[in-house]
């Protein structure tokens, strides 16, 4: 992977959960996930999973006849993933939002969780992500940060200082041209939430 930001997650991906995701965060994680309303027995990709954070949870939700699929541009953070459900349901690979190396329409829910300001060129992940996408399928945009508190987040670490959330004018613009329906965004202190359906045929 040629992203520059592949370096940074590779050497934080070990301690990655132990920094982030302490105890009084992680408590947070599965009334996140359940909220969003994951297709029980569905096919799910999780985009930029890092180390698998939400992995466990997102398979809680699915339950054991569901498919998912994760990816991230840093190999060491796959290496964690894949600790998460050694075999199982589970495909796992590096790859970047940005070129997808999946089929067109295979999945029926898209979550990017703590991943989207990462991505180096947007529309083009957003497209990626509507290919990928089976008409009615939902995307999910998510942190548990509102987007001003991601700015502040991710101002203090140089290689991310400038990785942060579209305002909503232009988050809703992504989504729309896209393919995407008008989104929901939910923007408040401690969470952040962009939600749309892939637009069907014959709707505009």
């Amino acid at each position: 992977m040629s992203d520059p930001r592949a370096a940074f997650f590779d050497e934080r991906a070990k301690q990655w959960e132990t920094n982030c995701y302490p105890d009084n965060v992680r408590e947070r994680l599965w009334p996140m996930v359940e909220s969003l309303g994951l297709p029980r027995g569905g096919v799910v990709l999780d985009m930029g999973s890092g180390p698998g954070t939400i992995l466990p949870y997102e398979r809680r939700a699915v339950g054991p006849g569901g498919v998912i699929f994760s990816f991230d541009v840093s190999f060491e953070m796959m290496r964690q993933a894949i600790a998460k459900e050694p075999g199982g349901s589970m495909c796992r690979m590096q790859a970047t939002a940005m070129f997808l190396p999946l089929k067109d329409a295979s999945f029926d829910a898209l979550v990017c969780f703590a991943a989207f300001p990462h991505f180096c060129d947007k529309p083009a992940a957003m497209a990626e992500m509507a290919r990928v996408a089976r008409p009615g399928a939902t995307l999910f945009i998510a942190h548990l940060l509102s987007r001003e508190e991601l700015m502040r987040h991710h101002g203090g670490h140089p290689a991310v200082a400038n990785d942060c959330l579209p305002d909503e004018a232009a988050m809703r613009e992504l989504f729309q041209s896209a393919g995407f329906d008008e989104p929901d965004i939910i923007d408040m202190p401690g969470r952040y939430l962009a939600k749309a359906r892939k637009r069907t045929a014959g709707t505009a």
